[in-house]
C-alpha cells in the first residue's frame, strides 16, 4: 500500500496528470520524468474496490515485439521471456467515497488500457504507437 500524500494532493487544485509509484506528477508524462528501465509504459489502472482510474507508470527491462499484447487479458508479452508485465502494484492511495482509507489501497490494480509505450533511455526514446490500446479485460 502506497503513503497518503494527501498533505501533496490537498495543497495543489488541479489533480495529477499520473503517478509514479504512488507519487503524483503533475507534468505531461515523458519517460525521462521515471526510471531509467529500458521500456516505460504510461497506463490507465483503476482500483479493485472503487473502479476510480488513475494514469501510472510503469518501467520494465523488457523489450516489447509488434503484436506484443497478451491476448486475453490485454497485458504487454515479454516475447523475450514469455511472461506479461503485470501493473504488479497498488493503486495511488486515495479515499473512498465515505471519506475514509478505500479498501482497494491494499490491492493491485486492474489494467484498463496502455496510453503509452516508450522504448530507448534518457534522451534517446522511441515511442511504440503499436502497443497502445484498451484491455481486453477492463473491468470498466
Amino acid at each position: 500500500m502506497h503513503v497518503p500524500l494527501m498533505d501533496i494532493t490537498d495543497r495543489i487544485a488541479e489533480p495529477p496528470k499520473w503517478w509514479l509509484s504512488g507519487v503524483p506528477r503533475y507534468c505531461d508524462y515523458h519517460p525521462d520524468h521515471t526510471r531509467g528501465q529500458h521500456t516505460q509504459l504510461l497506463v490507465r489502472v483503476c482500483c479493485q474496490n472503487c473502479q476510480r482510474v488513475f494514469e501510472t507508470a510503469i518501467g520494465t527491462t523488457a523489450r516489447l515485439e509488434v503484436g506484443g499484447i497478451e491476448p486475453v487479458l490485454g497485458y504487454p508479452f515479454d516475447s523475450a521471456t514469455g511472461t506479461c508485465i503485470e501493473v504488479g502494484d497498488d493503486p495511488p492511495f486515495h479515499l473512498g467515497e465515505d471519506g475514509y482509507n478505500c479498501m482497494g489501497n491494499s490491492m493491485g490494480a486492474e489494467w484498463v488500457a496502455i496510453l503509452q509505450v516508450w522504448e530507448g533511455r534518457y534522451l534517446d526514446w522511441r515511442r511504440r504507437y503499436d502497443l497502445d490500446g484498451p484491455s481486453p479485460e477492463s473491468p470498466i
